[in-house]
């Protein structure tokens, strides 16, 4: 009797129920479903592998193969400098001036001592031709003649002495104007007006425009990839258009600490390249295999980026992709996709998950690896 009391009850409770729901349920009710699929005209590419040259990237910066110190051969106070830094400056320019005052009594001391020697020779050349004469007569000795032409002959070498210090003291107003011996950049300005110049202490120092080089180092595992003659591609930030470089130096000395070595690479001449600017060079050193996709195939869905494949009925599907290097208008793939796969070649804003691509459509003329 217990048993039959509750299996009513739990008739009734769900008789209840089901009336209580259909009472409260209006007929008029809305069934929410997937929007219908649509079809596209839209090319479709089959991924492929590509076999592309292996590139090694390293940062560096612009420098110039012709760097001048700028300094005095002479000792003497700076009247005047004539430049400053940042400033363009032409071959032959006047950039220095010294104070030619101890330059000047060097010229006239040495001139006097000139004077002095050629008439101390003048003097020792009557004494040695009169000696002669008295020789000839017997009124003086072989020592005295002797004597005299000695006298003589170091005259004559003081005289010369006293030329070539002349010549030397003259030599030195070719240092009081120091001139420009390159076309370039004055990048450094170490004295000023009033400072004291001595032989081999820079003034300024002056890079040339002519010659830059790219500098960049290399690691220890790297340097044996590289070789003098490379071609490589530079990047240099200020610049829009990449440079076409030639590796011309390897320093076969790597930093103990660092173990990377240095290489130079020479580019060309452009416009708006100057010394300092920072830049990448890739260097080729091998092939690799790669997947790539055309960037224009890659829609951005959730914050993330990826590609619509074709199933075998030809609908598609979203699926997100892990990206790398960008090479020429195509992105490197790293997991996503697979070799054989067809994707949209270019993807539509519009495009949803099962919708169609028409097969009559399809354009399998465009490949990855052409």
């Amino acid at each position: 009797m217990i048993i039959k009391k509750y299996s009513d009850f739990f008739l009734y409770f769900i008789f209840f129920i089901t009336i209580l729901f259909s009472g409260g349920c209006s007929d008029d009710h809305t069934v929410y479903s997937r929007p219908p699929s649509k079809t596209y005209s839209l090319p479709v590419i089959e991924v492929r592998n590509k076999l592309i040259p292996s590139t090694y990237t390293t940062t560096g910066s612009v420098v110039s193969d012709i760097s001048i110190e700028i300094a005095s051969r002479i000792s003497g106070f700076i009247q005047n400098i004539t430049v400053r830094e940042g400033e363009v400056v032409q071959k032959g320019r006047l950039l220095v001036t010294l104070d030619s005052a101890d330059v000047e009594g060097a010229i006239r001391k040495a001139k006097a001592a000139v004077d002095k020697a050629a008439a101390a020779l003048e003097d020792a050349k009557t004494d040695a031709e009169r000696f002669s004469a008295l020789f000839k007569r017997g009124s003086a000795s072989d020592n005295a003649l002797r004597k005299a032409k000695l006298q003589r002959d170091m005259a004559g070498d003081s005289l010369n002495e006293a030329q070539a210090a002349f010549q030397t003291a003259l030599s030195q107003r070719n240092y009081i104007n120091i001139t420009c011996p390159v076309d370039g950049v004055v990048i450094a300005r170490q004295k000023r007006n009033g400072d004291l110049a001595t032989p081999g202490a820079p003034i300024l120092t002056v890079e040339s425009a002519r010659g830059l080089l790219f500098e960049t180092y290399v690691a220890e595992a790297r340097v044996g990839d590289i070789h003098i003659g490379d071609k490589v591609e530079v990047i240099i930030d200020a610049l829009d258009d990449a440079l076409a470089g030639t590796v011309i130096r390897i320093v076969p000395s790597g930093d103990p600490v660092t173990r990377r070595y240095q290489v130079k690479i020479a580019l060309p001449e452009a416009l708006r390249l100057f010394p300092g600017m920072f830049g990448r060079v890739h260097f080729i050193i091998g092939e690799e295999q790669v997947m790539l996709v055309p960037k224009k195939s890659l829609i951005c869905r959730g914050g993330l980026d990826g590609v619509f494949v074709l199933a075998g009925d030809n609908r598609i599907s979203f699926r997100w992709l892990r990206t790398a290097r960008q090479l020429n208008g195509y992105l490197e793939v790293k997991a996503g996709l697979r070799p054989g796969e067809r994707i949209v070649a270019i993807a539509q804003p519009d495009l949803r998950n099962h919708d169609l691509v028409n097969p009559d459509l399809i354009n399998s003329g465009i490949a990855i690896n052409e």
